[in-house]
């Protein structure tokens, strides 16, 4: 079971058309025992909130390499453009911050193919006491972003004791902020220079203050780590092997297809 004790509200982004991820948060937060919580709307990359943004030009071009700000980033699987599914994320969450931020809640906010692992109880749980004793703060009308679940890794391990650093993670998958946590992200942000995650997590100021780093992670994601799930940013190989594994050899096939004609970056030529 999930405490939720912890969060005035559980929030989890999702398109309208993921059918099949809506569906695996129901099954799932059921077996965990997490009844209360609602879907955010995401929007998709054809969205006048994202051509908005492009055409206020609010969005990094390149040259240079958003990731590395050079012509090349010498990782051949590295997009170097921000494609409008990336800007589709990244105004998603603008509307969920404006959300939060008009009010004091602790919110919990998970994508729809999170995992939690069966930690979690126990994890939330050191957490919490924390937060009673004052070790770590994590009130709705201060600043506070809790990074609870990231990509599957050697992190997630049951037998590693609870801890807290202000490292960051790319914890999207799972996350607690605040209404003036929201509210700072907000006010500081200008155009997107980078994917939502980096900024959240990392670039924002507020990140380098008021970030938290939980540990173990009570939660990884199925699209990236596992491949259950493809990626509606950039196509995995790793969704190819999980359908092979699954016997779909002919889906399997056709998702490479894709994945080879997928646009991930843009050529530099310099000039003559």
């Amino acid at each position: 079971m999930i405490p939720t004790g912890l969060f005035d509200r559980v929030i989890v982004i999702s398109l309208p058309k993921s059918v099949d991820r809506r569906q695996h948060i129901q099954r799932h937060f059921q077996d965990i025992g997490l009844a209360d919580y609602t879907f955010f709307d995401a929007l998709d990359s054809e969205a006048p909130e994202v051509a908005q943004l492009f055409g206020e030009g609010k969005v990094a071009q390149y040259p240079p390499c958003f990731r590395c700000g050079k012509l090349e980033c010498g990782k051949p699987d590295c997009n170097n453009v921000l494609i409008p599914q990336q800007v589709a994320v990244f105004a998603t969450y603008l509307a969920l911050w404006r959300n939060i931020a008009a009010t004091d809640d602790r919110v919990l906010v998970c994508e729809d193919d999170v995992m939690f692992h069966p930690w979690a109880a126990r994890v939330l749980g050191d957490l919490s006491q924390c937060i009673e004793t004052g070790d770590l703060t994590f009130s709705g009308t201060e600043p506070a972003l809790l990074r609870l679940g990231w990509a599957l890794g050697p992190d997630h391990d049951e037998a590693l004791p609870f801890r807290f650093d202000r490292n960051p993670r790319m914890s999207n998958p799972c996350h607690a902020i605040t209404g003036a946590y929201a509210r700072a992200l907000l006010e500081e942000f200008d155009r997107i220079n980078h994917t939502v995650d980096v900024y959240q997590h990392k670039l924002a100021s507020a990140s380098k203050t008021y970030g938290v780093t939980i540990f173990p992670p009570i939660a990884s994601e199925l699209s990236w780590s596992v491949g259950s799930f493809e990626s509606l940013i950039h196509p995995k190989e790793l969704h190819a092997q999980y359908l092979e594994m699954e016997g779909r050899h002919a889906d399997a096939r056709l998702y490479r297809q894709r994945l080879a004609s997928h646009f991930t970056d843009v050529a530099h030529r310099n000039p003559e």
